[in-house]
Protein backbone atom coordinates (compact mmCIF):
# COMPACT_ATOMS: atom_id res chain seq x y z
CA UNK A 1 0.00 0.00 0.00
CA UNK A 2 1.49 3.30 -1.14
CA UNK A 3 -0.01 5.20 1.99
CA UNK A 4 0.78 8.46 0.37
CA UNK A 5 -1.65 7.88 -2.14
CA UNK A 6 -4.78 7.00 -0.21
CA UNK A 7 -7.14 8.14 1.05
CA UNK A 8 -5.99 9.81 4.68
CA UNK A 9 -9.80 9.43 6.01
CA UNK A 10 -9.77 5.20 5.30
CA UNK A 11 -6.18 5.31 6.38
CA UNK A 12 -7.04 7.18 9.54
CA UNK A 13 -10.01 5.10 10.60
CA UNK A 14 -8.13 1.58 9.83
CA UNK A 15 -5.44 2.90 11.64
CA UNK A 16 -7.39 3.83 14.48
CA UNK A 17 -9.72 0.56 14.41
CA UNK A 18 -6.03 -1.33 14.89
CA UNK A 19 -4.84 1.30 17.56
CA UNK A 20 -8.13 1.01 19.84
CA UNK A 21 -7.60 -2.63 20.46
CA UNK A 22 -3.67 -1.65 21.78
CA UNK A 23 -3.90 1.67 24.22
CA UNK A 24 -6.34 3.75 25.59
CA UNK A 25 -5.55 6.90 24.60
CA UNK A 26 -4.58 7.91 20.75
CA UNK A 27 -3.67 11.13 19.82
CA UNK A 28 -3.54 12.55 16.19
CA UNK A 29 -1.92 15.08 14.72
CA UNK A 30 -3.17 15.80 11.18
CA UNK A 31 -0.49 17.73 8.97
CA UNK A 32 -3.08 19.04 6.47
CA UNK A 33 -3.48 22.03 4.64
CA UNK A 34 -7.06 22.75 4.35
CA UNK A 35 -8.79 23.61 7.69
CA UNK A 36 -11.96 22.16 6.25
CA UNK A 37 -10.19 18.61 5.49
CA UNK A 38 -8.71 19.28 9.28
CA UNK A 39 -12.32 19.65 10.86
CA UNK A 40 -14.07 16.92 8.92
CA UNK A 41 -11.28 14.58 10.20
CA UNK A 42 -12.10 15.61 13.55
CA UNK A 43 -15.79 14.70 13.33
CA UNK A 44 -15.40 11.80 11.09
CA UNK A 45 -13.04 10.43 14.62
CA UNK A 46 -15.10 11.96 17.23
CA UNK A 47 -15.46 9.26 20.02
CA UNK A 48 -12.72 7.16 18.23
CA UNK A 49 -9.96 8.96 19.57
CA UNK A 50 -9.07 11.55 22.29
CA UNK A 51 -7.60 14.38 20.60
CA UNK A 52 -6.87 15.46 16.94
CA UNK A 53 -4.71 18.99 16.56
CA UNK A 54 -4.28 20.13 13.04
CA UNK A 55 -0.78 21.18 12.21
CA UNK A 56 0.83 22.62 9.06
CA UNK A 57 0.14 26.04 8.42
CA UNK A 58 1.91 27.34 11.60
CA UNK A 59 -0.87 29.50 12.98
CA UNK A 60 -2.38 28.55 15.46
CA UNK A 61 -6.32 29.06 15.44
CA UNK A 62 -8.75 29.46 17.74
CA UNK A 63 -11.48 26.81 17.62
CA UNK A 64 -10.42 24.54 20.05
CA UNK A 65 -13.60 22.45 21.26
CA UNK A 66 -14.26 19.30 22.50
CA UNK A 67 -16.44 17.85 19.74
CA UNK A 68 -20.25 16.05 21.09
CA UNK A 69 -18.31 12.52 21.32
CA UNK A 70 -15.55 14.03 23.58
CA UNK A 71 -12.68 14.10 21.25
CA UNK A 72 -10.22 17.32 21.76
CA UNK A 73 -9.80 19.37 18.81
CA UNK A 74 -7.86 22.34 17.53
CA UNK A 75 -7.47 23.64 13.69
CA UNK A 76 -3.98 24.10 14.29
CA UNK A 77 -1.84 24.23 17.48
CA UNK A 78 0.43 26.82 15.82
CA UNK A 79 4.67 27.13 15.82
CA UNK A 80 7.75 27.31 17.89
CA UNK A 81 9.69 29.93 16.31
CA UNK A 82 10.46 33.54 15.16
CA UNK A 83 7.78 35.97 16.43
CA UNK A 84 8.57 38.31 13.04
CA UNK A 85 9.08 35.65 10.23
CA UNK A 86 6.90 34.07 7.64
CA UNK A 87 5.97 30.71 9.06
CA UNK A 88 9.40 30.87 10.84
CA UNK A 89 11.41 31.49 7.95
CA UNK A 90 13.23 35.00 7.21
CA UNK A 91 10.46 37.69 5.61
CA UNK A 92 12.62 39.14 2.95
CA UNK A 93 13.74 35.69 1.40
CA UNK A 94 10.11 34.44 1.88
CA UNK A 95 8.24 37.61 -0.08
CA UNK A 96 11.31 37.56 -2.87
CA UNK A 97 10.04 33.70 -3.52
CA UNK A 98 6.83 35.13 -3.69
CA UNK A 99 7.18 37.90 -6.19
CA UNK A 100 9.57 36.44 -8.43
CA UNK A 101 8.35 32.96 -8.34
CA UNK A 102 11.84 32.16 -8.35
CA UNK A 103 13.77 29.58 -6.26
CA UNK A 104 14.98 31.48 -2.99
CA UNK A 105 16.99 29.37 -0.19
CA UNK A 106 14.79 29.61 2.99
CA UNK A 107 16.67 31.07 5.91
CA UNK A 108 15.47 30.58 9.21
CA UNK A 109 14.36 34.02 11.09
CA UNK A 110 16.33 35.20 14.01
CA UNK A 111 15.02 37.47 17.45
CA UNK A 112 11.53 37.13 19.62
CA UNK A 113 10.41 33.63 19.60
CA UNK A 114 7.10 32.11 19.66
CA UNK A 115 5.52 29.45 21.55
CA UNK A 116 2.22 27.60 20.79
CA UNK A 117 0.94 24.70 22.09
CA UNK A 118 -2.56 23.23 23.64
CA UNK A 119 -3.04 21.40 26.98
CA UNK A 120 -5.76 18.57 27.13
CA UNK A 121 -7.21 18.07 30.47
CA UNK A 122 -8.40 14.54 30.02
CA UNK A 123 -10.72 12.35 32.67
CA UNK A 124 -8.68 9.15 33.46
CA UNK A 125 -11.84 7.28 33.82
CA UNK A 126 -13.07 7.45 30.17
CA UNK A 127 -10.10 8.63 28.43
CA UNK A 128 -12.25 11.63 27.17
CA UNK A 129 -10.84 15.27 26.92
CA UNK A 130 -12.37 17.16 29.77
CA UNK A 131 -11.33 20.88 28.83
CA UNK A 132 -8.58 22.25 26.22
CA UNK A 133 -6.06 25.46 27.08
CA UNK A 134 -4.13 27.25 24.45
CA UNK A 135 -0.79 28.38 25.19
CA UNK A 136 0.45 31.47 23.22
CA UNK A 137 3.41 32.39 24.88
Amino acid sequence: MNILSENPFIIARDLVQKLQKEVDMIFIDFHAEATAEKIAMGYYLDGKITALFGTHTHVQTADETILPKGTGYITDIGMTGPKHSVIGMDIEASIKRFETTLPEKYKIATGDAILNAVIFDIDNDNNKVKSIKRINI
